[in-house]
C-alpha cells in the first residue's frame, strides 16, 4: 500500500477539529468512511498517528512532524486546483502553432484576432517560416497547418488531418507585361516568358509543376524566391509571372499587378490542419478550432 493524498488531509482535518465525527461533517463524508480512511493510512505508516486524550484527538509525535508536510501538500494541491480552474475558464493557457509563412501572414491573422477577443488572456504562440518539418516535435504543438502537395513530417496516429482552406491560384503580371491585357490566359502562353517561382517545398509551386508537366510547357527560365511577397516584389518589378493565391493578390492591392485565372488548368491551393483526435484536445485548441470555423 501506498501513501493517499486524501488519508493525509483527512488527518490533517481531524487534527484541526479534534474530533473523527467533526472531520466527517467538514470533508462531507460519513465517520465510518473516515475511520477507515485513517486506518489504511495507520497500516501504510506502520504506528499511528494520533491518539485521544480527554475526549479530544491529538497528534502523536510522528504526526505532528507530518503535519507542516500535509499543510503544505494541501495548499499545493489548492494551488493545482485554481491552475486547473483558469485553464477550464480559459482566464489562462497557451495555444502553440506551426505554420507555413504563407498560411501565417494571409490567413490565419483574421482567425487568431477573433479568437484573441475572445480569448485576451490565452498566449498564441506561432513558429512559422518552416522548411525542414523535421525540426518540429508534433506533439509540443497544439496544431499544425500546411499546404497541400508539401513534404510534411509523419503525423502521430494521436493526429488527424482536417481540411481547411481552399483557394483558387491566380497568375500575377506587371501592368505592362504583354499578356497583362489579354482576355485569356493558359499555361502554353508561359513558355515564352519567365516565372517567378517559390521554393520547392511550396504548395503552389508543386501545384503549378503539376500542370506544367500535364500539359508539357516547358517555362523559358525562372527566378526562385523563398517566400510569397517576395514573388510580388519580383514581378512588380517587371522580372516575370508570378503565380500566388488569388486571397493573397486580394490583400495587396499595393502590388499595383494584374491578375489572370488560367484557362486550361485547374489550379487549386489546399491547406490542412493536423491536431490530436478529439478526445486529446486540450480546452484552449477546442475553442480555437471554433475561431477557425472547425468542429
Amino acid at each position: 500500500m501506498k501513501l493517499d493524498a486524501d488519508q493525509l488531509l483527512t488527518l490533517l482535518t481531524i487534527a484541526e477539529t479534534g474530533s473523527i465525527s467533526e472531520a466527517a461533517i467538514r470533508l462531507e463524508r460519513g465517520q465510518p468512511a473516515v475511520s477507515e480512511r485513517m486506518r489504511r493510512l495507520t497500516k501504510v505508516v506502520g504506528e499511528p498517528l494520533y491518539r485521544r486524550e480527554f475526549g479530544r484527538i491529538v497528534l502523536t509525535p510522528l504526526g505532528q512532524m507530518l503535519l507542516p508536510e500535509i499543510q503544505q501538500l494541501r495548499s499545493q494541491l489548492g494551488n493545482i486546483e485554481k491552475i486547473l480552474e483558469r485553464h477550464r475558464s480559459l482566464t489562462s493557457g497557451d495555444l502553440r502553432i506551426a505554420t507555413t509563412s504563407l498560411i501565417a501572414k494571409y490567413f490565419l491573422p483574421t482567425y487568431l484576432k477573433r479568437f484573441q477577443e475572445a480569448h485576451p488572456n490565452i498566449n498564441i504562440y506561432i513558429k512559422s517560416g518552416v522548411t525542414f518539418w523535421e525540426r518540429i516535435s508534433l506533439s509540443d504543438l497544439d496544431a499544425f497547418f500546411f499546404e497541400g502537395g508539401m513534404e510534411i513530417p509523419t503525423i502521430p496516429q494521436s493526429f488527424e488531418i482536417i481540411p481547411w482552406i481552399r483557394d483558387e491560384i491566380v497568375a500575377i503580371l506587371h501592368p505592362e507585361h504583354p499578356l497583362a491585357n489579354q482576355s485569356s490566359f493558359c499555361l502554353t502562353d508561359l513558355e515564352n516568358f519567365p516565372l517567378i517561382w517559390r521554393e520547392p517545398s511550396s504548395g503552389v509551386r508543386k501545384i503549378l509543376e503539376a500542370a506544367l508537366l500535364e500539359k508539357r510547357v516547358q517555362p523559358m527560365h525562372l527566378v526562385e524566391v523563398d517566400d510569397v511577397d517576395s514573388v510580388g516584389a519580383m514581378t512588380k518589378a517587371g522580372m516575370g509571372i508570378g503565380f500566388i493565391d488569388k486571397s493573397v493578390y486580394l490583400q495587396r492591392p499595393d502590388w499595383g499587378l494584374y491578375h489572370h485565372r488560367v484557362s486550361d488548368a485547374t489550379l487549386v491551393w489546399e491547406s490542412f490542419l493536423a491536431i490530436p483526435r478529439k478526445s486529446l484536445r486540450s480546452i484552449v485548441l477546442e475553442k480555437f478550432l471554433e475561431a477557425v470555423s472547425l468542429p
